[in-house]
């Protein structure tokens, strides 16, 4: 007998993360429409805000409103989707927003997935990108729907 290449698997979570301080400010900013960063522990800007500098290990406590707008420095693309997910194909992103020095990942759209080949120069690595708000926002990453070409 030949065991199945796949099984069926079914996961029900349902459970509350505690954010912490730094997390919390950073998801109360989006739900204003408005992404806050951190520094303190050295020179580096963080974006998501971390709360410990990872060079120095000093707390970052100065915070800074970034702009909704930044390069896209890297990009992959989902083709093979998942339960509870997004629909495939679809892209995520690593932008670096103006002012930051390190990266964050949402999604990308505006890609055309017609020409798998084509897709790298549609969006060339340092394209500029802007976040788009979700109308209904309510503290979580989402409340930035994705990034888009800026224009």
């Amino acid at each position: 007998m030949t065991t199945p290449a796949t099984q069926h698997v079914h996961w029900d979570l349902d459970y509350d993360i505690h954010l912490g301080e730094t997390w919390g400010r950073f998801m109360d900013g989006l739900r204003e429409k408005k992404i806050y960063a951190n520094t303190g522990g050295s020179s580096k800007v963080y974006v998501p805000p971390m709360a410990f500098c990872e060079e120095s290990f000093r707390p970052n406590d100065t915070w800074v409103e970034l702009p909704g707008e930044g390069d896209l420095e890297v990009f992959t693309v989902v083709w093979q989707g998942f339960r509870g997910g997004p629909q495939a194909p679809y892209a995520i992103g690593g932008i670096r927003l103006d002012g930051a020095d390190t990266l964050l990942m949402h999604y990308v759209v505006g890609l055309d997935f017609s020409d798998p080949a084509g897709i790298r120069a549609q969006l060339p690595q340092g394209s500029r990108v802007r976040a788009v708000w979700a109308e209904e926002r309510s503290g979580q990453i989402l409340d930035i729907a994705h990034f888009e070409p800026a224009t």
